[in-house]
């Protein structure tokens, strides 16, 4: 009788701290809005690696999704978590010219939902430490091309985006 409790109780304890450990490095985040439409759908959730990019981790790359803290108000609220595609890295050069986006000198137009107009933006160089990030659903513009939100710190994501999955409605 007593093994079996003490068997029991092992296992919560054990439980519990796989629980905690998979919290300190993931998290899922509800994705709303239009913003990574075709890709994510609002209602879709999505697990973040939070530990991707620490100090010792991975770099962002072109094409990796991304989780980052906005206290912008938009179509996924004030004070939430975006998801956005890095469009440039660290030392990319980024341009927008005559609508079209430029990566590198060259049009980018990966993972778009479909073409729109982009205002104008100068060319600028990144620095080791930041990211340009797009919209896949380019017609939000609640990405890097928005002033309020910008370039990008890589220590400002909260993480990478590993999984996704379609929520339960």
């Amino acid at each position: 009788m007593y093994k079996s409790v003490a068997i029991y109780m092992v296992s919560a304890v054990l439980a519990i701290a796989a629980a905690m450990a998979a919290s300190y490095v993931y998290m899922t985040v509800t994705v709303s809005g239009s913003g990574m439409e075709p890709v994510l759908y609002d209602g879709y959730k999505v697990l973040v690696n939070k530990l991707a990019f620490e100090e010792h981790g991975d770099s962002p790359q072109v094409g990796d999704l991304v989780a980052f803290r906005s206290d912008v108000y938009g179509e996924e609220g004030e004070g939430s978590i975006l998801v956005r595609r890095v469009a440039g890295a660290a030392g990319d050069t980024v341009e927008i010219k005559d609508g079209m986006f430029y990566l590198n000198d060259k049009p980018y137009q990966e993972y778009m939902k479909e073409s729109v107009h982009m205002d104008d933006m100068a060319r600028m160089r990144l620095d080791s430490d930041e990211l340009f990030v797009l919209s896949d659903n380019r017609k939000s513009s609640m990405d890097s091309r928005n002033e309020a939100i910008g370039v990008l710190n890589i220590k400002d994501c909260v993480g990478k985006v590993t999984m996704k999955w379609r929520g339960i409605t």
